[in-house]
C-alpha cells in the first residue's frame, strides 16, 4: 500500500460559510524532497490558512511512510505552534513510500477553542454539539478483532463522557491492516457491539463508514469518528441510496450515506463506495474501466439523491487496489471531477473489488 504523490507541492482549500461559522476542508500533497522539508512546507502553508482564518483544527489526517513520521511530528508541531493543541492526527501508512504523500485536515474558526479529550476534540455551535475523534487504536490487544472490539468501545466511551450516544455518531472511518485477511471478523465484531448498544433497533441507526485496508501506525485497526447531537434531525442516515440498496442485506452495518447540520451550513458524508450492485454483488469482474466507471457512477447518484453537485464535494479519497486502476483513474477522471482528492494503493474489502471512493460535500 502506498499513496500516489504529486511532484508539484498543492494545497486545496475548500471553504463552507454560514453566519456564525466557517469550516474549511484543507487537502494538501508535498513536491520532492525530504520528509522533513515536504512536512515543514505544507504545516507553514496549512497554519498560515488555519490563522488567517482564525480556525481551530478540529479532525486531521497524515499518509505518509513509516519511516518518515520521525521527521514529519516534529516538523508539524514546529509549524503548527500553538495552533496544536495536543491531539494527535490519524497517522496512516504509506508503506513503500519513505516521504509524506498527503494531509487532510477539518477546521472551523467562529466556535472558540475546541475541548480536548482523549483522541477528540469536542465544540459547541449555535447550541448544537459536535465530538470528533482521530485515530482510536487499541495495540496492545493481540488481534485485530480485539483490537477492533476496543476501538468501538473507546468511541462509545468518549461519546457517552461527551454527554451524547452511539445513536449520535454520524459518519466512522475504519483503517484496517491486511483488511483482507479479517474483514468479516471486523463486521461481526461491529455487528455484535452496534446490537448489544442498541443501534440495530433503531430505524435508521447507523453511521455512514468505510472501512479499507489502509494501514494505521502502529495497530491492525484505527478509527476516526464524527458525532452530532442538540437539534431535532441534526443527523440523518440513509441506508439504501443512489443505486444501491442497504449494505444490512449483505453483513454490513452502515449506511450508504448520512446528512449533518454542521457549523457552517450541512454537509454530507458519502460512504466508501465501489462497483456493487443493488443486490450486493461485484459487478466487472477484472475489468479496471469498468469498475471505475461504475463506481463513480454509484457516487454521483448518492450525491443527487443528496441534492448536490460534483462542484459541492470538499474532500475525496481514492482507494486503488493496484497501480493499473490508480493510473487510470488518474488519467480518465482525477483532473475532470475537479475534487479535492487524494488517490492511494490499498485493498478493498472484497479481493475482487479494484477500486473503491467516498466523497465529503456541503451543497451550497
Amino acid at each position: 500500500m502506498t499513496v500516489l504523490q504529486e511532484q508539484t507541492p498543492t494545497l486545496s482549500i475548500r471553504t463552507v460559510r454560514s453566519s456564525e461559522a466557517t469550516e474549511l476542508y484543507i487537502t494538501a500533497m508535498p513536491g520532492s524532497g525530504a520528509a522533513a522539508e515536504q512536512a515543514t512546507d505544507l504545516y507553514r502553508r496549512i497554519a498560515a490558512e488555519l490563522r488567517r482564518e482564525d480556525a481551530a483544527i478540529t479532525g486531521e489526517r497524515i499518509f505518509a511512510g513509516e519511516s518518515a513520521f520521525a521527521d514529519v511530528l516534529p516538523a508539524r508541531a514546529a509549524a503548527l505552534g500553538d495552533i496544536d493543541d495536543g491531539v494527535k492526527p490519524s497517522l496512516l501508512l504509506a508503506c513503500e513510500h519513505d516521504g509524506i504523500l498527503g494531509v487532510q485536515v477539518h477546521a472551523i474558526s467562529g466556535i472558540g477553542s475546541p475541548a480536548v479529550l482523549p483522541g477528540a476534540r469536542k465544540y459547541i455551535c449555535r447550541g448544537r454539539s459536535y465530538l470528533e475523534g482521530s485515530g482510536l487504536h487499541a495495540p496492545a490487544l493481540p488481534d485485530g478483532p480485539s483490537q477492533a472490539r476496543r476501538t468501538f468501545e473507546m468511541m462509545g466511551d468518549l461519546v457517552r463522557r461527551s454527554g451524547a450516544s452511539l445513536s449520535d455518531v454520524a459518519r466512522t472511518w475504519l483503517w484496517m491492516d491486511e483488511i483482507l485477511n479479517w474483514y468479516p471478523q471486523l463486521n461481526k465484531v461491529r455487528n455484535d457491539y452496534f446490537t448489544q448498544q442498541g443501534l440495530f433497533s433503531r430505524p435508521g441507526g447507523m453511521p455512514a463508514s468505510t472501512g479499507i485496508g489502509i494501514s494505521p501506525r502502529s495497530a491492525r485497526i484505527a478509527l476516526d469518528f464524527l458525532a452530532a447531537w442538540g437539534a431535532d434531525g441534526i443527523v440523518q442516515r440513509f441506508h439504501a441510496i443512489g443505486n444501491q440498496r442497504s449494505a444490512y442485506e449483505y453483513g454490513s452495518a452502515f449506511a450508504r450515506a448520512s446528512q449533518v447540520q454542521t457549523p457552517g451550513g450541512v454537509t454530507v458524508f458519502c460512504s466508501g463506495t465501489a462497483a456493487i450492485d443493488g443486490a450486493g454483488k461485484t459487478c466487472h469482474l477484472g475489468d479496471i474501466a469498468g469498475q471505475v466507471a461504475m463506481t463513480i457512477d454509484n457516487v454521483h447518484a448518492v450525491l443527487r439523491d443528496m441534492h448536490c453537485q460534483s462542484s459541492d464535494v470538499v474532500q475525496a479519497m481514492a482507494y486503488c487496489a493496484t497501480p493499473a486502476v490508480a493510473e487510470h483513474f488518474a488519467a480518465e477522471y482525477r483532473d475532470a471531477l475537479g475534487w479535492p482528492v487524494l488517490t492511494m494503493l490499498g485493498d478493498v474489502c472484497r479481493g475482487d473489488l479494484l477500486f473503491e471512493i467516498e466523497v465529503t460535500a456541503c451543497p451550497k
